[in-house]
Order: structure tokens, then sequence, then C-alpha cells
């Protein structure tokens, strides 16, 4: 009795998971967008897909991407933490002018204007609640397979800017969302460069990011969001260390 007892329970728990499978995980995507693009100056075009992976319900944006080349394997990538969202007007108009394709969510940029000039693909995404969304960069590697050469979770993006040398691009952005604390003030979020070179992963740049938040945002104080910082600003609608204090939440609560 037993025996058949525990083959009941064996069979019971099959069969759930063999329904938990067939219902999410061979879910067929569902067409967003394509473009095709010259991206690694080869001759031959790759084309770029997005469509929905996880969502049954028609709404969002999109969470799958495949690029596939004529004579390459398709490379596929699943984006788990939110879903890549258009460029709209909240992303920038410089930004979105630099598109060298009419694409409603992908983001390409060049290098410099030389006819080699790397080609980054930029990925947006919308985030959930309270946090802001992902920020993803592509370019080709040497033998034209895709390499992810940045990723952040968390990341508002403000303005590509490409290096002198037409070797790469730089992205100036900050790491979160502000959280205000009165008209004037908010939550210390720094801006953060990151350079990237060719197709080499992107790296921090100290320097440069202290130097555009000093002119461009608050005093310094440190290279990460920190809610133990408050920017104050002193001078309404200037930006830049000469019009905007950094102090720490106690000085604030108590002072102001």
């Amino acid at each position: 009795m037993k025996a058949r007892f525990l083959i009941f329970l064996l069979l019971t728990a099959s069969i759930s998971l063999a329904q938990g499978t067939s219902s999410s995980d061979l879910h067929a995507p569902t067409f967003v967008e394509k473009v095709t693009l010259d991206w690694d100056h080869s001759g031959t075009p790759t084309t770029f897909t997005l469509s929905y992976q996880h969502r049954t319900d028609g709404a969002g944006d999109a969470d799958r991407l495949v690029i596939s080349r004529k004579g390459n394997k398709p490379w596929i990538w699943l984006n788990k933490e939110d879903e890549w969202t258009t460029l709209s007007s909240d992303f920038g108009h410089k930004l979105v002018s630099m598109n060298l394709l009419s694409s409603k969510r992908m983001l390409f940029v060049r290098s410099g204007t030389g006819p080699d000039a790397h080609i980054y693909l930029i990925l947006r995404g919308g985030g959930y609640g309270c946090c802001v969304g992902s920020l993803t960069v592509l370019t080709p590697s040497e033998d034209g397979t895709p390499k992810i050469v940045f990723h952040a979770k968390e990341h508002l993006l403000q303005d590509i800017l490409p290096l002198p040398d037409g070797s790469g691009i730089a992205l100036v952005g900050q790491p979160s969302d502000s959280e205000g604390r009165a008209d004037n003030a908010g939550s210390y979020d720094p801006y953060r460069i990151y350079v990237i070179k060719a197709d080499q992963a992107a790296h921090y740049d100290l320097e440069q990011s202290k130097e555009y938040t000093i002119k461009n945002y608050c005093e310094w104080a440190g290279p990460t969001y920190n809610e133990k910082f408050i920017a104050l600003t002193v001078d309404p609608g200037k930006r830049g260390a000469g019009h905007c204090r950094a102090v720490t939440d106690e000085q604030f609560r108590a002072n102001y």
C-alpha cells in the first residue's frame, strides 16, 4: 500500500513539472522589431530582432534579442532584469538623434566618422517601480561575434561622447535616480563616466567622473550614489560645485 502511494506521488509531481515547463519555457517569442546593418564593416548585413520571450499579454516592450548573420549561428540573449523600452523623449533628444537607424528601441552609434569606426548597440531597460532601468552596450568582436562591453542593472545614461582618437566612446550617466529631499535638495547622485575602446570591456574613469560631476552637478562626495549625502542647490537654475553643496544627511536635517 505504501509503495503504491509513493508511486502515485511521483507520478503527480512529474505531471506538474511537465505542465510548468510547457506553459513558460516553451512559449513562442512574439515579434517586436527588426533592423539590419553592416555592423562589423564586413560587407555582410547583420540582423537584429527584438521580441517578447516571457510575456503572453502583449504588454511591455522586449526582453529577447537575436543577432544573426548569414553563415553564422544566431546569437541569443534574454534580458531577465527588466524589458528594453522605447527611446522616448525622456531619453534625450541628442541621444535619439545620434541613432544610425530608424529604430524605436535599438540605439546604434559610431565611435567616429571614419569608414571603420566601431558601431555600438545600446539597449535601455525600462526598470520597475522605484528603480531606474538597466543599460547594455554591445559591439562586434574581431571575428564579428556580438560582445557585451557594458552592462549595469541600473543606469541613467545622459550622454555619449566619441573618444578624441575615434577608437571608442564614453558613456556619461548616473548610477540611480536622486531621491528628492526638498525643492532644492536630493540624495547625492554623481556622474559616472565609462570608457569603451573598440571591443574592450568598459572601464570606469574616476578622474573624468570627478571632474564632470564638479563641473555639471555638485561638490564631490565620492564616486557612488550615497543617501548619506545630500546635494543642496544654493543657486537655483545653475549647476556645478560653485552652485551646489554636498552636505551630510545629519547637517541637512539640522540646518535646512
